[in-house]
């Protein structure tokens, strides 16, 4: 029996009866766990790197491949040692060899294992050689467990008349799946994002139809608060695996990519910082010693006293209230606890020393009483 497809006839499959497993079945097989190419940010599977242009892309993707060719790290994750396939399909063989003298330096030894294809040598679209080439390449190469593509573009076909872009996803992201779960391995296409932010989600800006991540086992976007700014976020999420952001900074001498922390640890950190330079902290913990471990008033008073503390308080009554409150955490870990009350002027603050114990499980102890432990705790 025969049904077309785009004009073209096509066998029509027989059915085929398929026993399925049950619950207790699948409990007792074994499955093998996730395969991780870098530990817990890229899997075995179909990935993409989406970024606008202009952004590192390709030096990210170099440096990845450099990275697992060496079984060292990238971006601080542990690499598995395994030979890399690089597409540069937008270059010749000049820029490839300059950008590894980049990163790994004119004298450094490249590695063997990172087989490198570039546009001057035409492999082929999806449908039209592609699969027969990457095939070819894993043969010839079997230690072969990460090919990146840069950029998915380039091996796509023109969209099909009366093609939907699902549909045009759909076909392509099938045949990469297809090839990525034979050989088990990993497939890193390199992506554009659409000019239009998309402030619910990251990954809806990956150019193209909602079937994109829909057929991802892993997704990697960069983002930048300024284009021209060297540190970015990068967003991953996938299947199986916990979604991360990581702060990271394009290094222009070294030209690779380097992580900084979470986005959690570089927030905590210009927290800090902005608690240990703010006047207001400095003005709460002098009025709270001169109390002797205790101190009641207005934002208003706060900022009035700061005048004759030699550290003056420039915001407005409002903007002091609201860092006051950003700062509790801080406060309280710096042995300052408060509360606030309301009265006919309006809102009160009362500052009160606490007892507070560190890392070292050292307590500190105070009461209203023991002033002179303030001065100790300013100091911390």
């Amino acid at each position: 029996m025969t049904d077309t497809k785009n004009g073209k006839v096509v066998p029509k499959k027989e059915f085929k009866p398929i026993r399925a497993v049950t619950a207790a079945e699948l409990d007792k097989m074994d499955i093998p766990a996730i395969e991780w190419i870098v530990e817990k940010i890229l899997p075995v599977g179909l990935s993409m790197i989406g970024a606008p242009s202009k952004y590192y892309k390709s030096y990210m993707a170099l440096g990845l491949c450099v990275a697992i060719c060496n079984g060292g790290k990238f971006l601080d994750f542990n690499c598995h040692k395994h030979a890399c396939l690089y597409l540069d399909l937008e270059s010749t063989k000049r820029r490839p060899k300059s950008r590894l003298n980049q990163i790994i330096g004119p004298f450094g030894e490249k590695p063997d294992n990172l087989h490198i294809i570039t546009g001057t040598d035409e492999p082929g679209r999806i449908g039209d050689g592609f699969e027969k080439q990457i095939e070819y390449q894993l043969q010839e190469h079997p230690d072969i467990k990460l090919i990146i593509v840069d950029v998915f573009q380039m091996i796509r076909q023109p969209a099909k008349k009366n093609q939907t872009g699902y549909d045009r996803d759909y076909d392509d992201f099938k045949v990469l799946k297809q090839i990525a779960d034979k050989h088990n391995i990993g497939l890193m296409l390199i992506h554009h994002t659409r000019k239009m932010r998309d402030p619910s989600d990251v990954f809806n800006e990956l150019s193209g139809s909602v079937g994109v991540m829909g057929a991802l086992d892993c997704a990697w976007v960069i983002t930048k608060d300024d284009r021209y700014s060297e540190e970015g976020t990068l967003h991953i999420t996938g299947r199986d695996m916990e979604t991360q952001k990581l702060k990271i900074r394009f290094n222009k001498k070294s030209f690779q990519w380097e992580y900084i922390g979470t986005e959690e640890d570089i927030e905590a950190q210009r927290l800090q910082a902005e608690y240990d330079q703010s006047p207001i902290v400095e003005t709460i913990k002098k009025l709270v010693k001169q109390g002797g471990g205790r101190w009641e008033g207005s934002a208003s008073d706060i900022k009035s006293a700061s005048k004759y503390l030699s550290c003056e308080i420039y915001e407005d009554v409002r903007k002091v209230g609201a860092l006051i409150n950003k700062f509790e955490a801080l406060l309280y870990f710096d042995g300052i606890d408060y509360k606030t009350d309301r009265n006919k002027r309006g809102r009160k603050y009362i500052f009160n020393v606490i007892n507070v114990t560190n890392d070292t499980n050292d307590t500190v102890v105070t009461n209203d009483t023991e002033q002179m432990t303030m001065g100790d705790m300013m100091t911390r």
